[in-house]
């Protein structure tokens, strides 16, 4: 039996252990000293340990609060579950359990001795977990309330009830939601609110706390806590609550706390507060007899922490973005973009979506027939609730006649069509106009995509990659291009009329995030200087139609490696 083995390793290894049965189940008991408490640990068996193996704290009330030992109890034994390690973050050697059980032991008695023999830092660390201790009292198969916040101030605002008979989606949730949220009118989330005639379930007050204290070890203690964090709002603070969101009576209250813990990280949670009868908000113990307080979980739908906890950056909202052609490549690029958190995105493109796009783009069928730009900005307004996207049914030559071209941060073209790329850097030129822009393309057959960044003021820009290496003058083909100039490569499943390029939606997808990746850096400010950059694919592919590639093509060992732009012989930035 494997709990005698775990025993008789112990034992050997120095550590105090007794086997024993805990709910049925064979244990293992260690019992060490940590400073002046006696410390219990039970490791219950497993057949098999696919994760770190966790002890559990006998008894853990008898040393105090401690961070990272959540409560709980199972037939009237209090046992306290200590986070070491997220479960599946740590890759464990399963095939030798007792090396694991004896590594996992020692992670442990390692937290404790912190927790236990260093005060400050088990006062900081309840602080730090303080939302994660709060997770630990709430219901698990209730849902959070959704909470739709940008500042952090005491206010009251509108419950609304989730619809009945919905399961899942926005619908389903309880929803407190401000009446002046920046929330695109196009957002699920107001449809969610606005369009389906929710019911008011009762009010929701927001209370910042200035000095936060650790979460209750139980159910048992939220009223003792609830009374105390009232108790200890400064006064001001205290008597506005009183006078203008204590005086209206209700059965219901939702009570969102928020405030500073550790790192100047922000939590927020929830006290729901259930009576059966209409009565004011109660604020002292007195008045909280006939209520029944709930603790509720929150999840914050603010564009600060949906934005960072998705990988984007705030930073990037207030950037002004304008891309030319909403195709396979273009689409994507937006949709990357827009998820980076940029929020005023200007979409361009004259052309509508058709059936035949619909195995390499990523809009659905529900656009076809519609501007490719129209639907992509519809697209964004729907899964990113702080767009700003705009639309705009044009060609790239019709942009360029826009007065405020250099009012945008950055420009990226990604219509395919060099001749009209090389036009609107002209423009561009000859106008005066100072503006970065950033041009891609993709050439058929999984042979390769390009992005070139040119920015504005510095050395390189996008003729340089047009300059003829044979004879350095300005030449009509990229010298980026894989495939030889001067071949059809163009394929035809119905004449010349449905004429289209070979390339599959994962060769779009990779140029987009490539292109997508450089206009990131550039707007964060992580790269200043003009540059080139290209992936290479393979080419079995263009060997079966027998198109020609470059000489750069088969000596190209650089693949998303940002390489300089500039090139001596460019007659404009030599001029």
């Amino acid at each position: 039996m494997l709990e005698n083995q775990v025993y008789q390793f112990l034992t050997e290894q120095g550590f105090q252990c007794i086997p024993d049965e805990f709910c049925g189940k064979a244990t293992v008991t260690v019992s060490l000293r940590i400073s002046d408490h006696v410390v219990k640990l039970l490791l219950v068996m497993e057949d098999r340990f696919l994760s770190l193996p966790e002890f559990l704290l006998l008894e853990p009330s008898k040393i105090g609060k401690l961070a990272h030992v959540n409560i709980a109890s199972t037939e009237d034994t209090e046992y306290g579950v200590i986070c070491v390690n997220a479960p599946e973050s740590v890759s464990v050697n399963f095939d030798q359990p007792l090396l694991l059980i004896k590594d996992s032991l020692e992670r442990h008695i390692a937290l404790l001795k912190s927790v236990i023999t260093n005060s400050e830092w088990n006062e900081r660390e309840l602080l730090r977990e303080f939302y994660s201790n709060w997770l630990f009292l709430c219901n698990k198969e209730q849902k959070p309330l959704l909470i739709n916040f940008s500042q952090p101030i005491l206010q009251r605002v509108d419950v609304y009830e989730p619809l009945e008979k919905v399961p899942y989606g926005l619908h389903s949730y309880y929803v407190a939601h401000p009446s002046d949220s920046e929330i695109s009118n196009l957002s699920e989330m107001h449809f969610a609110i606005k369009k389906s005639k929710r019911k008011v379930a009762g009010k929701a007050v927001v209370i910042p706390i200035d000095d936060l204290t650790p979460a209750p070890n139980s159910n048992e203690q939220i009223e003792e806590w609830y009374l105390n964090t009232i108790n200890s709002l400064p006064d001001a603070t205290l008597r506005q609550l009183r006078e203008q969101f204590g005086q209206w009576r209700n059965k219901h209250y939702w009570l969102v706390f928020t405030a500073i813990t550790v790192d100047k990280d922000r939590a927020w949670f929830a006290i729901k507060l259930d009576c059966e009868n209409k009565k004011t908000l109660p604020l002292s113990s007195s008045k909280l007899n006939e209520w029944r307080l709930t603790p509720i979980c929150v999840r914050v739908f603010n564009q600060e922490n949906v934005v960072q906890r998705g990988g984007g950056s705030t930073s990037l909202a207030d950037k002004k973005v304008a891309v030319v052609g909403i195709g396979s490549v273009g689409g994507e690029i937006v949709h990357k973009l827009a998820a980076a958190g940029i929020r005023h995105l200007n979409l361009i493109d004259q052309e509508t979506y058709q059936i035949d796009n619909l195995y390499r783009h990523m809009l659905p069928q529900a656009y076809i027939d519609l501007p490719k730009s129209m639907g992509m900005a519809y697209q964004c307004h729907a899964q990113f609730p702080w767009s700003d996207a705009r639309c705009s049914v044009e060609s790239l030559i019709e942009f360029s006649e826009n007065p405020h071209l250099g009012s945008y941060d950055l420009i990226i073209v990604a219509i395919g069509n060099p001749t009209q790329e090389r036009l609107f850097k002209q423009h561009l030129l000859d106008q005066c106009v100072e503006v970065t822009t950033l041009n891609c393309w993709l050439e058929g057959y999984g042979i390769g995509g390009h992005a070139v960044l040119d920015v504005s003021g510095a050395k390189g820009c996008l003729l340089c990659a047009y300059v003829d290496l044979v004879n350095g003058c300005r030449g009509l083909q990229s010298n980026l291009n894989f495939i030889e100039a001067n071949q059809d490569v163009m394929k035809s499943i119905a004449g010349c009329g449905n004429q289209f390029i070979s390339y599959g939606a994962a060769s779009s997808a990779q140029t987009a995030v490539m292109a997508s990746s450089l206009a990131i850096r550039y707007l964060e400010g992580k790269k200043t200087d003009s540059c080139k950059v290209s992936w290479k694919g393979d080419n079995d592919d263009a060997q079966a139609e027998n198109i020609k590639l470059t000489h750069r093509y088969y000596h190209f060992k650089e693949s998303l490696k940002k390489l300089p732009l500039f090139n001596e012989d460019c007659d404009v930035c030599n001029h």
